[in-house]
């Protein structure tokens, strides 16, 4: 009886584990890219080196856009809001709202909540918050950034 509880169970998490197999943050990526291109962007997406926060570049005449991910906590907001100009604004778009800066109460909940899913073997993906820097007055913030999601 117990090698059948021990049989199932390992099974069980072989099959929760195959079936996480996959870049989230990858997807959330190119659905951010794929975003930016039906807005008329072109769209660069950077391989990600470790030392380089900004993965998305989008330029559309003379409006800039630097998307980054921020981790939950909200820790990469200095390192990240660096690569900023004065003539640049600022903010996070999260779950397909705006917001001037990042609600890392919100972004951390949400993170603890989905890794306690996935450990129950549920499907549960850690929504990005990300940072756009964008050049002032290219009307960035009108976006219809509920269609990133």
């Amino acid at each position: 009886m117990l090698l059948v509880l021990l049989a199932i169970t390992l099974s069980w998490k072989v099959a929760v584990y195959l079936g996480h197999s996959g870049d989230s943050q990858g997807l959330a990526y190119r659905k951010m890219a794929e975003f930016l291109a039906r807005q008329h962007f072109s769209v660069t997406m950077d391989d990600k080196p470790a030392d380089v926060p900004i993965a998305i570049r989008a330029v559309a005449g003379a409006c800039r856009l630097l998307i980054a991910n921020s981790p939950p906590n909200g820790s990469d907001r200095a390192r990240i809001g660096s690569y900023a100009t004065p003539a640049d604004t600022v903010f996070v778009v999260y779950r397909g709202r705006m917001y001037a800066e990042q609600p890392v109460w919100v972004t951390m909940a949400h993170s603890i909540w989905s890794k306690f899913l996935r450990e129950l073997g549920f499907r549960a993906q850690v929504t990005p918050a990300f940072v756009v820097i964008a050049t002032r007055g290219c009307g960035a913030e009108q976006l219809p950034w509920p269609d990133a999601v």
